[in-house]
């Protein structure tokens, strides 16, 4: 006698929605940053770091950890470097050449010492003002929300950040030989509402970037 209680159909597997197949591949990305201390070590000309040691900021809440830490690309700086190299040899040239032609400034000795002296302190201000744009021009990434800092010239410094669930939508460009070959590019967050926008500009890795914040988003939409 066939039992009429017990179902022939077997019940359905629950299958997932692209959807939900995408979130859940963007939450293991965040999941699987590397933990490795000696990747984690933040020395004095790094521009990309993970879960960086060391490092914090004045408005850092308790529980919040600082997943990326992002400079332009090292490489960014090789333009003013030459000029800096290029203004350095001019005057030694200049004085060859000078000498070469056997030609002489109709100048006193303690002048051109002087005048000398003064050129390289403004090549070397040069030099002092593009490493600390560049050293402290800094982007964070942490579990709550992403922090730009820029400062520039000694005199301006701004600081900007926006809370993980504000951002609708980031993306990367990467453009150009250089760019390719060292793998920077111009990271774009784009916020909600009011909230300013940011641009990590030149910063390394910059796919690998974008798919980190949108881990955490996801990670966060899902808590």
């Amino acid at each position: 006698m066939p039992d009429i209680f017990v179902s022939n159909t077997e019940p359905e597997e629950k299958k997932e929605t692209p959807h939900g197949e995408e979130h859940k591949v963007l939450q293991s990305i965040a999941k699987t940053i590397t933990t490795d201390s000696s990747d984690n070590m933040l020395h004095f000309l790094t521009s990309y770091c993970e879960r960086p040691k060391g490092v914090f900021f004045t408005n850092l809440e308790e529980g919040e950890e600082i997943i990326l830490f992002l400079r332009r690309q090292l490489v960014t700086n090789a333009p003013w470097i030459i000029k800096a190299l290029v203004a350095s040899l001019l005057p030694i040239f200049f004085f060859i050449g000078m000498n070469l032609l056997g030609l002489v400034l109709p100048l006193p000795e303690d002048y051109i010492l002087v005048f000398t002296f003064f050129y390289y302190l403004v090549v070397l201000g040069y030099v002092f003002l593009n490493f600390i744009s560049w050293f402290y021009n800094v982007s964070l990434v942490t579990t709550a929300r992403v922090v730009d800092i820029d400062f520039s010239q000694l005199v301006y410094e701004s600081v900007a950040a926006t809370k993980l669930p504000q951002i609708e939508d980031v993306s990367y460009h990467q453009v150009g030989v250089l760019p390719s070959i060292f793998d920077y590019g111009d990271v774009s967050v784009q916020t909600a509402g009011s909230a300013s926008n940011f641009l990590f500009a030149s910063v390394p890795h910059p796919e690998k970037v974008v798919h980190i914040i949108n881990g955490l988003i996801a990670e966060k939409g899902s808590s």
